[in-house]
Parts: C-alpha cells; structure tokens; sequence
C-alpha cells in the first residue's frame, strides 16, 4: 500500500489576461472553475497513470475565493491527492499568486472527484493507500470523507 503523500503532484500556472476577466475588471469565477478543474484532472491522471478517456470528473466539492486577482497576476494551481476510494480519486487544489509565500493565504481552493471508468461504467482503479498521517493531509481526506456522506 502506498501512503497519500507520495501520489504526484501537478502544478500549473496561468497568466491572467483581459479575456479571463468578468465585469468588475478581476479574474471571472468560471475561468477559475476551469483552470481547478483542468488541474485537478491533470492530477488525477497523472497519480492513476491512465488515458484520458478513463477518467471523468463527477463532483465538484466547492470552490472557496477569498481574494480578487487582477489582470497580468500569474496564477500557480496546485493539484494534490486528497482521497482514494475503490473507482473514485478526490483531488485538492489550490491557487496562489506566483509572488506569494507560504504565509499568504491562497486567493482559491477547490475539492474535485473523478472516477476511474473503462467501457462507460465505473472501475477499480487498483491505487491502494493508507489514509494519510500529517495532520495536513488528514483533514483533505476527512473533508471529502464527510461530503460523499452527505
């Protein structure tokens, strides 16, 4: 069984441009959408090792932002593992400004679940993890733990 934390991570980075921006002038919400989502698929594949035709995302946990970006900002998405289920892979992402250090908090994060499919239904995807010991880690796989019981 592999641990968690050692499923690759996916980091992306986008330039936000006049045509990525809503009519307040900032960083239109489904363009974000978009970009967590591409990112989190990236993830997905990438930890599952699978062809793109294998993978879709079925639920979108929420998406949190907490601060406007503006116009030239780089954003870096960053994509990790945050729960394994028999089919389903569930998958945190984050997005920070290029320039800002750890302290700073993150202007966008977003919980994403994909399925592992072959012939249109879902499949065992044959990743197996223990749950994750840093604390970190633990309250992501415990968040997605309480939303697929809701």
């Amino acid at each position: 069984m592999k641990s968690i934390e050692t499923l690759p991570q996916v980091t992306a980075s986008h330039l936000v441009k006049s045509v990525d921006l809503n009519h307040h002038g900032t960083l239109y919400a489904g363009r974000m959408a978009e970009w967590v989502v591409e990112t989190g698929f990236m993830t997905a594949r990438s930890a599952l090792k699978c062809s793109p035709s294998n993978l879709v995302c079925v639920r979108l946990h929420g998406m949190s932002f907490r601060k406007s970006v503006q116009c030239g900002e780089t954003l870096v998405l960053k994509g990790q593992v945050a729960h394994v289920g028999r089919s389903s892979l569930s998958v945190r992402v984050v997005a920070n400004l290029i320039d800002a250090d750890d302290a700073t908090p993150y202007p966008t994060e977003g919980y994403l679940t994909f399925v592992y499919v072959v012939g249109g239904r879902a499949a065992p995807h044959g990743i197996d993890v223990v749950p994750p010991e840093s604390p970190e880690a633990r309250r992501w796989w415990d968040h997605i733990v309480n939303e697929r019981q809701r």
